[in-house]
């Protein structure tokens, strides 16, 4: 089970190989891609991306960068060229590339991601793509994550060190509630929730409950 997950420690696994792509998915809540360096073009995924897109990867390396201006909404795959050809270009100051997109599947559901990249080597770039939300979901909200999107990006890595439990302690305690109030409703003892608190605070890097609440407001963590 990965706990502890980073664009970093991805690519150090894949170019090692350690794991391989289908493998480290199964334990982290994104897909990954492995990208051309010369057009971005998609040339390696994981099995559930394809499974979205309902198509095979055969299929997916014959239509090449086509397939990515069928699916990525034009003005996001424009900003995505854009700030990978600026990091390929500034490599020795950026360690990676971040961007979002707005992908539509078959079924015409257009969902919000967030990538992150990082270059293998001189022929491929891996990318570590997030689904931020639904955007049949979105309305308001949709505001929200742009306005936000510093926040966001700077602290995805925090973010993802958070277990499922620990998440499921966060909205709780975004209700206000006593450590008592929080350990009563998961049925546990209250010096598992405090321990749980000092934990998420720790990861989040936070040292009040405001700061804690903004975190989990924006990371969309509160009930």
């Amino acid at each position: 089970m990965f706990e502890q997950f980073s664009i970093q420690e991805v690519s150090r696994q894949i170019k090692a190989g350690e794991k391989p792509i289908e493998e480290i998915t199964k334990h982290i809540p994104c897909h990954l891609h492995i990208n051309s360096l010369e057009d971005f073009s998609v040339i390696e995924t994981d099995p559930k991306l394809l499974e979205y897109f309902g198509i095979d990867m055969e299929e997916l390396n014959r239509e090449g960068f086509a397939y990515l201006q069928r699916t990525v909404h034009p003005q996001d795959l424009t900003n995505a060229v854009n700030v990978n050809l600026d990091y390929l270009n500034n490599q020795d100051s950026m360690t990676h590339v971040s961007f979002f997109q707005r992908v539509t599947f078959p079924s015409h559901k257009e969902m919000l991601y967030y990538t992150r990249g990082k270059v293998l080597d001189d022929k491929r770039i891996l990318n570590l793509s997030v689904p931020v939300h639904d955007l049949e979901l979105f309305n308001q909200s949709i505001t929200d994550i742009y306005e936000n999107v510093n926040f966001i990006k700077d602290n995805l890595e925090r973010f993802n060190l958070l277990t499922q439990k620990e998440i499921e302690v966060c909205k709780y305690l975004c209700g206000g509630g006593s450590l008592q109030d929080v350990a009563d409703a998961l049925g546990v003892s209250v010096h598992t929730v405090k321990n749980h608190k000092i934990n998420i605070y720790r990861k989040m890097n936070v040292h009040s409950f405001f700061r804690f609440y903004d975190f989990a407001v924006k990371f969309k963590i509160h009930k």
